[in-house]
């Protein structure tokens, strides 16, 4: 069996003692310095209409949110015997789902990040760690604050999500932790979001978007 990275061993997340040893602080893995190195330089605040405004209204009455043809409900025979409006009110409550999902999957990996922290040794792999629960947390105000925008709240979370994310919250293996954010949560966020700044007629949501990828291409 192969020697395990230095920047990549652990210690349990109750062993803060380890993290007391003064040697440990000048064994810092150089590894992870370019992705902290480059955070400002997609910094953005969620809370500063200077990078997103949240205020401008969308009629979701009257507008798909989202170009119809990427909801799957909507092709559909049942659908074809709705009218435009109600399409409309389908599609956009599909919508609020699935932005809620999202939201939901930030936060899963808000919380991955920090329990990273409690485990990492090596303080470049902990900086690192840090760095990304600092980019989930601005998601989750980010999505947030525009689903309040939109719909007043976020719809619960799905049973197969929830069940994943409390797996990956709490399990005790860094390497199902890294993958499950790194591979499973972040790749598969990549595509949605692409889609949504692609298709989303709101100018808001692809404003979020964008500055949402920006971050996850770090």
């Amino acid at each position: 069996m192969g020697q395990i990275d230095e920047a990549f061993q652990t210690v349990k997340a109750d062993d803060f003692p380890a993290m007391l040893t003064p040697e440990r602080y000048g064994r810092r893995s150089s590894a992870f310095d370019k992705i902290i190195a480059a955070t400002h330089d997609h910094f953005w605040d969620p809370l500063d209409p200077r990078y997103i405004d949240f205020s401008p209204a969308f009629d979701l009455k009257n507008q798909y949110l989202v170009q119809p043809k990427l909801t799957a409900e909507l092709q559909t025979a049942a659908a074809d015997k709705l009218s435009e409006s109600q399409k409309i009110h389908l599609a956009n409550r599909l919508q609020h789902y699935q932005l809620s999902a999202i939201l939901h999957g930030e936060q899963g990996a808000l919380n991955m990040s920090a329990n990273l922290c409690h485990i990492m040794l090596d303080p470049g792999a902990q900086e690192y760690a840090a760095n990304q629960g600092r980019e989930e947390a601005r998601h989750v105000t980010g999505f947030t604050q525009y689903i309040k925008a939109r719909f007043g709240k976020p719809e619960p979370v799905g049973g197969f999500l929830r069940g994943l994310l409390i797996e990956l919250v709490g399990s005790p293996l860094v390497w199902k932790k890294v993958v499950g954010l790194q591979m499973v949560l972040e790749g598969l966020a990549m595509g949605v979001f692409a889609s949504y700044y692609q298709y989303a007629n709101d100018p808001v949501l692809v404003r979020l978007m964008q500055l949402t990828m920006t971050d996850e291409a770090f």
